[in-house]
């Protein structure tokens, strides 16, 4: 299978995947990122069959495969990838693409195992920098660190309500603070992550959170 993509290194240990088409991208990384942090355990770390993992998301939604138009940026670790990769095997033809992906930073880029791969459809904007967001979160230190000081900052009912409303998304627990920190400095007001915390101390804090973390990025 042939889709557009573009590979680039975007920061030190941060590979983005720049894939224009929405369903080419979410179909290129739905294994991975399933693999990598699904809210059905089922699915995390295993070799599921897609069609299983297709008629199961369809059912939670309505008997409607809605992937694409639900997610739109994607972040994995490096080396979680290259384990979905050895682990599957009954391959998609996107699979088949995400494997040669990996293979180009294994022959033709320095990568170490705390590399980091993210999917977005243009490499700007706010989706671009949340998915970077993720990235700096796993490769720099000094970044996790600091969001960490920052989050642990938020009131707990509030930081109760972030939890609830990014479970309902269909976020993995695992992978909550790190969901947190990535909202906080970019689409921080959107309703499915913000609904139920006042607007004005949101905003406060989102500015506090760039005004800390920007520079990182």
């Amino acid at each position: 299978m042939k889709i557009e993509y573009t590979l680039k290194e975007v920061k030190d240990n941060v590979f983005a995947v720049i894939v224009p088409n929405d369903y080419d991208r979410a179909m290129l990384f739905c294994r991975v990122q399933e693999f990598y942090e699904s809210d059905s355990e089922q699915f995390v770390e295993t070799d599921f069959d897609m069609w299983e993992y297709v008629r199961w998301y369809s059912m939670k939604n309505k008997n409607s495969f809605t992937y694409a138009k639900d997610w739109s940026g994607f972040n994995i670790p490096f080396k979680v990838a290259v384990n979905c990769m050895i682990a599957i095997k009954n391959k998609t033809p996107y699979d088949d693409v995400m494997e040669e992906i990996i293979d180009e930073i294994l022959r033709n880029h320095n990568y170490s195992l705390s590399s980091y791969i993210i999917g977005t459809k243009i490499d700007s904007g706010s989706t671009f920098k949340h998915e970077m967001c993720h990235a700096l979160y796993y490769t720099s230190k000094i970044y996790k660190e600091t969001s960490n000081v920052l989050t642990s900052l938020i009131p707990k009912n509030y930081k109760k309500i972030f939890k609830d409303n990014l479970m309902v998304l269909g976020y993995n627990k695992s992978v909550i603070e790190d969901e947190i920190q990535a909202y906080m400095m970019t689409n921080y007001n959107a309703k499915y992550f913000s609904k139920g915390v006042p607007i004005d101390w949101m905003k406060r804090t989102h500015e506090y959170y760039k005004e800390q973390l920007n520079k990182y990025l």
